[in-house]
């Protein structure tokens, strides 16, 4: 049975959105003693006694006397869980950190794994680029409860072109958010295999781009990272092996390609949250968008497109009603919080998540979400 169990695990696990095509040949052998309980419902995923975010950055260490930094060569300031003997011997130098955060919402302390003296060599490789796809959004301001955002993939035609990208600003209002969906785009085969995002929708005003046109929506998707010579597999996922991004786009272009180009569907499930609450997600969520991830990892576990979801709505909700993410903290995560067929039905129980909205295909494309 845990065999079994193996295979549809880690096939379930929240992956990209770019992963039109997944290859599960990977699959074979995948190591079934890696799952400690035998009933898939109470299935719980075991990680590395670690923290959840795992990144490596270079910079230079200062030791103050609030502690030790980490001044990145992108301008960067990371307060480091270092020890003064440690820190007072790369104090003032250039180095390599390999290092963990809590999670994605909480970068200020990171904790030090392997740190040593770094020297750029005159011939250093440089990688491939990003997929054209990956583009981090901005947070170009945020005035009179206003927030533009800069970075929004975007279509001026109904189909867009593939592997031809659109951008613009979003001018976000969110006392004006309307709605709030959570969206499950299924992956082959179906009954397992998900990637899931957000949807935000607008009273009239609320969102427009930098022509004064207003989308119909606008969706947050966390993805992997990934450079022009990679692709992605849930196995690959659980290394480090890419990065991470918060990217947003209009529904409009994210729905097109995924029906048009990808020739997939996508099922939308209403966040039951207050108006408060859905303006405050709305202000967490570009916020945490906006944050600069370079360093940072894509885990198919613990840092993935589903349980920054969930860090998120976590946000805005009272303590009592928060999802529990952790089953031993920062040692065994949650399937229930990661796993994104399992996510659903676990907010659907508490209440968070409403029924199943109108599949989204090629004949309902242009259904407008309230």
């Amino acid at each position: 049975m845990l065999k079994n169990l193996s295979f549809l695990l880690v096939i379930a696990l929240a992956v990209p959105a770019a992963a039109q095509n997944l290859d599960f040949s990977a699959l074979e052998g995948f190591d079934a003693t890696q799952i400690r309980e035998q009933q898939l419902p109470d299935l719980q995923l075991p990680s590395d006694k670690s923290w959840g975010v795992n990144y490596i950055l270079k910079g230079v260490v200062s030791l103050t006397e609030a502690g030790p930094f980490l001044n990145t060569v992108d301008g960067r300031l990371f307060k480091l869980d270092l020890s003064d003997r440690k820190a007072r011997r790369f104090d003032g130098k250039a180095v390599i950190v390999e290092a963990q955060a809590r999670q994605a919402d909480d970068l200020s302390l990171l904790k030090v794994k392997e740190i040593s003296e770094y020297e750029p060599s005159a011939g250093e490789i440089v990688p491939a680029p990003y997929q054209p796809r990956r583009r981090t959004a901005t947070l170009i301001e945020a005035k009179d409860g206003r927030l533009v955002m800069g970075n929004v993939r975007m279509s001026s035609s109904e189909v867009p072109a593939p592997d031809s990208y659109e951008w613009t600003t979003m001018t976000v209002r969110p006392e004006l958010i309307k709605n709030v969906y959570l969206i499950k785009k299924p992956f082959k085969p179906e009954i397992v295999a998900a990637h899931s995002f957000l949807v935000f929708t607008f009273e009239r005003g609320g969102l427009k781009d930098a022509n004064g046109h207003e989308p119909m929506a606008l969706a947050l998707s966390i993805e992997g990272k990934t450079r022009v010579d990679q692709s992605f597999s849930p196995l690959t996922g659980l290394k480090r092996s890419f990065g991470i991004n918060w990217s947003l786009s209009t529904w409009e272009e994210y729905a097109a390609r995924t029906i048009h180009e990808e020739k997939g569907h996508l099922v939308p499930y209403p966040v039951l949250l207050d108006h408060a609450q859905k303006a405050a997600l709305l202000r967490e969520s570009m916020t945490q968008a906006a944050v600069d991830r370079e360093g940072e990892f894509y885990h198919t576990i613990k840092n993935n497109c589903t349980n920054n979801l969930l860090i998120l709505i976590n946000r805005v909700l009272p303590k009592e009603r928060q999802i529990k993410l952790w089953t031993i903290p920062y040692m065994v995560y949650n399937v229930k919080a990661t796993m994104p067929l399992m996510v659903i039905k676990n907010l659907q129980k508490k209440g968070l998540l409403g029924g199943e909205f109108t599949d989204i295909n090629a004949s309902t494309l242009h259904t407008v979400l309230p």
